[in-house]
């Protein structure tokens, strides 16, 4: 057990996601991904108002996917390379699958207030590198990034996006995940619902769709609806089509077990969001009595995930942390930071600088979010803050 009286999360699966699991396993004699999966991706397609989702194993497997069934379908032609926008603050293996899988991107500088692209690294990359036709919209930590600005620079690319921080992220009355040609979502332990470990892909798109169908098992064709299972079985006649393969795939399913708890979960989301939601104002209104320690963030539509600090200076947030901590509040860096900074990632020398993300990598960091969270926690976090204040006006930043 955590000695943290704010732990960065909090078991969420209760009494009543325990109750269907031991349910489902005690009556059901399939576990594998089978009817359970159906139904969770239904319901999940339903909630965020969309016509199709995959569920599978991870997050990440969801970017994976979705970014290689992009580069099958719309970038079949060797002549046209899929080159990918992304921002320097994501998530590693969000580059490691590009690179992986050598697809050319190109690193854009974030937005200091809502964590998306800045209009400024958006303006200068149309001009710098006008050869990017994909638009990879991250919406970190619950904040819905400015998706009316990547239109504008970059009418013509497709947009898809990583949601995995966001779900029930609002921009302009829509839920992000519906604003693109398909969207990605995790819900891993400490993400706004879980399935322990699980991430789903939600498109409008029939054919991107059913290529992440096959691509998801290996594959096969075989879950498929039948008048498309019948197009692929006539052009190859030879092969059984029990184990036909149109495609090169993954094996990245999820189980009926996860997919019970994500049912569970899905239907008592809407309220976890609520809860988050009200944390953060709360956070947001604490943060504005200490002006001369941080920075102000977009809370609109903000669906928060955790609960970021930016800090005005890098000994600032050294001190904060570091009271945070000795107060029983966890921590963490504000992801991994400038993305660039690590040391797994290969850029080329025309790398535009990203003096937003060098400030998020340097002066931010964030604490835990949930729908545990309450009054009690605040009042610790409140005198911690005041700790900071006081020794900072001590030491007048030194």
């Amino acid at each position: 057990m955590s000695d943290y009286c704010w732990p960065l999360m909090a078991n969420a699966i209760g009494e009543k996601e325990k109750t269907a699991l031991i349910e489902f396993i005690t009556e059901s004699n399939r576990f594998t991904n089978g009817p359970q999966v159906k139904e969770f991706e239904d319901a999940w397609a339903e909630w965020l108002g969309v016509r199709h989702s995959v569920f599978v194993n991870s997050g990440s497997s969801a970017n994976t996917l979705l970014l290689w069934a992009i580069k099958k379908l719309r970038f079949q032609n060797p002549n046209e390379k899929m080159v990918v926008l992304t921002p320097a603050c994501t998530w590693a293996t969000n580059i490691a699958t590009m690179q992986q899988f050598q697809i050319d991107f190109v690193i854009g500088d974030n937005d200091l207030f809502d964590f998306g692209f800045s209009e400024d690294s958006l303006e200068s990359l149309q001009k710098e590198h006008p050869e990017i036709n994909v638009v990879w919209a991250t919406h970190l930590m619950g904040s819905p990034c400015n998706m009316e600005l990547i239109s504008r620079y970059f009418p013509d690319a497709l947009i898809i996006e990583d949601c995995c921080e966001s779900h029930g992220a609002i921009f302009d009355s829509e839920k992000v995940g519906t604003l693109g040609v398909g969207s990605t979502f995790s819900f891993y332990f400490g993400h706004h619902m879980t399935t322990i470990e699980g991430g789903m892909i939600s498109t409008n798109d029939d054919d991107l769709y059913y290529t992440l169908k096959m691509l998801r098992s290996h594959g096969m064709s075989r879950e498929l609806p039948e008048h498309i299972r019948a197009a692929y079985e006539k052009n190859s006649p030879s092969i059984d089509p029990r184990f036909l393969f149109p495609l090169g795939g993954f094996n990245f399913r999820n189980t009926e077990i996860n997919a019970v708890l994500g049912k569970e979960q899905l239907a008592q989301l809407d309220q976890f969001i609520t809860t988050r939601k009200a944390n953060l104002t709360r956070f947001d209104k604490l943060l504005a009595c200490y002006p001369e320690l941080f920075e102000r963030f977009n809370t609109q539509g903000n669906s928060s995930m955790v609960l970021p600090f930016l800090c005005k200076t890098s000994q600032i947030r050294k001190r904060t942390m570091e009271t945070l901590e000795r107060h029983g509040i966890e921590t963490r860096p504000f992801l991994v930071g400038n993305i660039l900074e690590q040391p797994f990632v290969e850029t080329s020398s025309s790398q535009l600088p990203t003096p937003n993300a060098d400030y998020l990598h340097e002066n931010a960091f964030y604490i835990g979010n949930n729908q545990f969270i309450g009054s009690e926690e605040f009042v610790v976090l409140e005198g911690a803050l005041a700790e900071v204040l006081y020794h900072e006006v001590l030491h007048k930043g030194e």
